[in-house]
């Protein structure tokens, strides 16, 4: 059996992009022959925008030739309570938890809660025997028992979040997990005994932080085995972020690198965020800033879209203490000079050397940035 897990669509009218993302992925679900489309929650991003744009989304599921499997999550959670009509292939979870069967595979939607009450609902749905796999869908955050205190998390479910744990599915059967909640894809899928454990991630970049290709996972279930491939989204753009450092006295030089970066790299499928931060010496603020906002729009039309964040730059003259001193000694002291490669007798090193010897003002460079960001963290000792 095929399946093609996506989630996190968050349809809107304001964003006709996603909807054409996510007929993209019905095509894919197609022209892949497969069986069900499974949507891991948040299809819509409210549930106004659910009352606005249920009649597209029919009409585009009423065109599939397999079933669509849906869950609420918690963007839209309201839009599937009262058992709204979403076309005749579509089999929604609404308030309790559904189970429905797609050719020999049972498919489980959880309907989303907080807490653990998902995995309570889970608990209290009749699994196949052994000899039948099956797939689950939440809408929730997954986590590893073994790291619980980095999370901040308590296993017992205080966190008002939507969890679960690798724990609950130690003596489960032979499963695919289909997770929606987090909007970057999880590749390869985690493997907890006999479950599979997989984010599909959102199909159209959203916010900053969502880079990399759109993907949907094409889910292949067999008697014995289940095999899990992540599949671009023709036609969606991908989202990259590119940060800048700044450095007092070469704020030209930064200045060129981010003109040099937008006119070679640039791409139209692809959403640009950029940031840019530092220390600034002579120059002000505000003239940097302008500079980047100015270099950006000269060259959007060769991006999908180009994003500048707020430039969180900070001026040498701020320093006091130890952190005035730093720099003043850096100021002071050159560059690395050149080694002695006859030194370096062994092939290798001297390789290495060379290599070292030619990079060494941008190494000089990154050390100077090291510290100054260092600087910048706030420590209580840094200015003492």
């Amino acid at each position: 059996m095929r399946f093609l897990h996506t989630g996190d669509v968050h349809l809107t009218p304001g964003a006709p992009a996603r909807f054409e993302a996510l007929r993209a992925v019905c095509g894919m679900a197609q022209e892949l022959e497969c069986d069900a489309l499974l949507i891991a929650g948040d299809l819509f991003d409210s549930a106004a925008a659910a009352s606005e744009m249920r009649v597209r989304v029919r009409e585009l599921f009423d065109s599939l030739p397999f079933a669509v499997c849906l869950i609420p999550g918690n963007h839209d959670a309201e839009a599937f309570s009262s058992g709204q009509y979403y076309g005749s292939n579509v089999r929604s979870a609404g308030t309790e938890p559904a189970v429905w069967q797609v050719g020999e595979v049972p498919v489980i939607g959880l309907p989303f809660a907080p807490g653990r009450t998902a995995y309570e609902s889970l608990c209290t749905v009749p699994l196949p025997g052994e000899e039948s796999p099956l797939v689950v869908m939440a809408h929730a955050s997954f986590y590893y028992s073994a790291l619980a205190r980095l999370y901040r998390q308590e296993e017992d479910g205080s966190s008002g979040e939507a969890h679960l744990w690798d724990r609950d599915f130690t003596d489960f059967p032979h499963s695919y997990i289909a997770l929606g909640h987090w909007h970057n894809p999880t590749l390869p899928p985690v493997q907890v005994n006999r479950a599979w454990v997989a984010y599909s991630g959102s199909p159209y970049p959203i916010a900053r932080g969502e880079t990399g290709a759109r993907k949907a996972l094409l889910v292949e279930i067999g008697p014995d085995d289940i095999k899990v491939e992540g599949r671009d989204i023709p036609g969606v753009p991908r989202r990259e972020t590119v940060v800048f450092y700044f450095l007092p006295g070469s704020e030209e030089q930064t200045i060129e690198e981010i003109r040099s970066y937008l006119c070679n790299s640039a791409d139209p499928n692809v959403i640009l965020d950029i940031e840019t931060g530092g220390w600034l010496g002579d120059a002000r603020e505000e003239t940097v800033a302008r500079e980047i906002e100015a270099l950006a729009d000269h060259f959007r039309d060769g991006w999908k879209e180009i994003n500048l964040g707020t430039p969180q730059f900070s001026s040498t003259g701020s320093l006091s203490g130890i952190g005035r001193r730093c720099l003043e000694l850096l100021e002071e002291v050159e560059p690395p000079g050149v080694f002695e490669m006859e030194d370096f007798t062994a092939p290798f090193l001297r390789t290495l050397a060379e290599e070292v010897l030619g990079e060494r003002e941008q190494i000089y460079r990154e050390t100077l940035s090291f510290i100054l960001r260092y600087l910048g963290r706030g420590n209580r000792h840094a200015d003492s």
